[in-house]
């Protein structure tokens, strides 16, 4: 796995997701920098982070168990949890990403996923793309 791709496989999902939800979606955070994160042999790596959001009412029970199937479907293990707020779907493994979440907040749904852990350093990434 390469920064590259592993950017674009998560930037993927989100759009898949917020694509599934509809309405219209703003970036919130990311995916600017990488952070840090380790391997599987335990080395440092790094990954991106991508939060978007709506203002989307949306159905949210519906939403969410529209996302919960089709994450499963992707071979992704899925939990579901409920709140005061809406519920909330974490998915992760799948093999593209390391996970992502929907929370189908009536007036605040967000989408954020982080990639898969690829070899790097965070610091280092982040120099080269701010060019210093």
């Amino acid at each position: 796995m390469d920064a590259d791709t592993a950017k674009q496989q998560m930037i993927e999902a989100v759009d898949d997701a917020t694509e599934r939800l509809g309405g219209e979606w703003k970036a919130r955070t990311g995916p600017d920098y990488p952070e840090d994160c380790e391997l599987e042999d335990g080395m440092p790596g790094a990954q991106w982070r991508y939060l978007s959001g709506s203002t989307l009412e949306g159905s949210p029970d519906e939403d969410a168990t529209r996302m919960e199937e089709h994450w499963k479907s992707q071979g992704m293990q899925v939990v579901r949890r409920e709140s005061s707020d809406g519920p909330a779907v974490i998915g992760s493994g799948g093999g593209k990403i390391a996970s992502i979440s929907a929370y189908a907040y009536p007036g605040n749904y967000t989408v954020q996923a982080v990639s898969l852990c690829f070899p790097g350093n965070a610091d280092d990434i982040a120099e080269d793309l701010s060019g210093e």
